[in-house]
């Protein structure tokens, strides 16, 4: 059976069963016919963030890998921000949009902004990762030819980034399905705003414990998932795999599940349309001084008056929190500590699958084909969607411990399995023929050759599977299912009981600056030493 087949099998199925609940009323419930819309609204707020998150990716990205003295600065900050919490932004999603935009429009622009924060970092760190890897060979070539400004950039800069940024892209759009419901029900204080969406009906559902209603609602949420790997998701890694390095021979570019004439078409006209716009806004830039001295002085302006806003939200903000300061402040320290252990075992745990794995799907294209879609819905369905299986868990083990490894699990193993394979799928042709002329093979090729190639993937997909773990500990160490509370001693429940149950805006701030000092540590410590170290001893020249 073909892939397509398989998976146009698996949408019947699910479509099947779903419709057997909307035309035939086994559930009485107002909404369920509402799904249509809800999942529609939600994949509409989807591509808004995405659409803002590859913009960001691309400019912080660039920014970072190409100013050295920045990228001390950057990287760091980039580190911290995909690290935080969604509930951490809840502040400023409140305060920038709801606060300044009124009625449904803020809280819409909200939404987004939160489900931009899921996808942003990751993408960062893929078009970081891609630039600073780019061959010694290719930018000398580069510069003889004297391609500068938008010329390299068409030419070296944008196709170097392709690869890691289209299995960056799938991995945060999972992420963002995977938050989703954090993203569609926002609290601040007293004060709550929920959004029609999938994310909402999920949350709804599962709270009130009506699980055959949740199945509907994951069932539709794996509807679209499957179409968008089928139509989107699919096209685009084949199309990626064009821009892979190769020094010896032809690389077969990866067929399409069908002739995808129509997508083929859009895609390229709205490739030629950013084009064209870039072109324009770089002439109008370089060529009028007028206009560029213009456009620098505003630039400067907005950034001034920003820092200026920022420094005194922070300094009213920090006074606030230490002039009085919460109870459970002073157990930030030891709440940091246990989610910290349960994150080092999760990420054992990830390591030990992910490797062996990325590999297995990287080098053989029939147990890709299928296994991609599957790894793809499993990324996207909501921890909140587990949270039955997590209490059966709990009650018939007695360790909540267990559960939340999971969950944790579950949120960090996506970011480095997706950065493993494209490690592996970016090895160039050449160097697989040298080791198989030398007749290096198993352990030895193991050694010599999948390792060191992974490695600055692995690198990435370590520091953004940390910062997922991170995140996914809000939802990990603080479950409720039937209206029934279970929790762990961890930052995480910290946070979601400063947010939901005593909401104080000073305790989350604190638990956030927590996180942030305990990031940068690990940053210094580990991620840092190991970025050199992918860049000195383990990059294709």
């Amino acid at each position: 059976m073909k892939k397509g087949h398989f998976i146009l099998l698996i949408i019947l199925f699910l479509i099947s069963v779903t419709s057997a609940f909307y035309f035939f009323d086994i559930i009485d419930f107002p909404d369920l016919k509402l799904l249509p819309y809800y999942a529609g609204s939600s994949l509409l707020r989807m591509g808004f963030a995405y659409f803002f998150a590859l913009c960001f990716a691309l400019s912080y990205g660039y920014f970072a890998a190409t100013n050295t003295n920045a990228r001390k600065i950057m990287m760091p900050v980039l580190d911290i921000l995909q690290s935080v919490p969604i509930l951490g932004f809840f502040p400023a999603a409140v305060l920038f949009f709801i606060g300044l935009i009124p009625g449904r429009t803020g809280v819409e622009f909200a939404a987004v902004f939160l489900i931009f924060t899921s996808m942003a970092w990751n993408m960062a760190f893929g078009v970081y990762e891609s630039l600073t890897a780019i061959p010694k060979e290719l930018v000398e070539a580069a510069d003889s030819f004297g391609l500068h400004g938008w010329q390299r950039l068409e030419s070296l800069t944008l196709p170097a980034c392709v690869p890691k940024l289209v299995y960056n892209s799938i991995v945060s759009w999972s992420v963002g399905w995977f938050f989703l419901v954090a993203s569609e029900i926002i609290s601040a204080g007293s004060d709550t705003y929920k959004l029609p969406g999938i994310g909402s009906f999920l949350i709804d559902t599962t709270y009130s414990g009506k699980i055959a209603l949740m199945l509907v609602g994951l069932s539709v949420l794996v509807i679209i998932i499957l179409l968008l790997e089928l139509f989107i998701w699919k096209p685009m890694q084949s199309w990626a795999d064009k821009y892979n390095y190769e020094y010896a021979g032809e690389k077969k570019p990866g067929e399409f599940i069908f002739n995808m004439r129509i997508i083929k078409y859009v895609f390229r006209s709205i490739f030629e349309l950013f084009s064209k716009i870039m072109v324009s806004l770089y002439i109008i830039f370089h060529k009028h001084k007028l206009v560029k001295k213009s456009l620098k002085f505003l630039g400067y302006l907005i950034l001034i008056s920003a820092l200026l806003y920022i420094a005194y939200i922070f300094i009213v903000s920090v006074s606030k929190m230490f002039l009085n300061l919460p109870d459970d402040a002073y157990s930030i320290p030891l709440a940091i500590a246990y989610s910290f252990l349960r994150l080092s075992v999760a990420y054992v745990i990830c390591i030990l699958w992910t490797i062996p794995a990325a590999v297995y799907i990287a080098r053989n294209k029939k147990a890709s084909s299928y296994l991609m879609p599957v790894m793809e819905v499993a990324a996207s369905i909501p921890a909140i969607a587990l949270f039955p299986a997590m209490v059966v868990i709990f009650i018939r083990y007695g360790s909540l411990d267990i559960a939340a490894i999971i969950l944790i699990l579950l949120g960090m193993q996506w970011y480095l399995l997706f950065n493993l394979i494209a490690g592996v799928k970016s090895i160039p042709k050449d160097v697989e023929n040298v080791a198989a002329s030398f007749g290096i093979k198993r352990k030895l090729y193991w050694k010599k050759v999948l390792l060191p190639s992974m490695f600055p993937s692995f690198v990435t997909g370590s520091i953004t599977a940390w910062g997922g773990g991170w995140n996914t500990l809000i939802v990990a160490e603080y479950i409720v299912f039937k209206g029934q509370e279970y929790h762990l001693f961890g930052i995480g429940y910290l946070l979601d009981k400063a947010t939901f149950q005593t909401p104080d805006s000073s305790m989350v701030m604190l638990s956030v600056l927590g996180m942030a000092v305990t990031i940068i540590f690990l940053n210094r410590l580990i991620w840092q030493p190991m970025y050199r170290k992918a860049l000195a001893k383990y990059k294709f020249d």
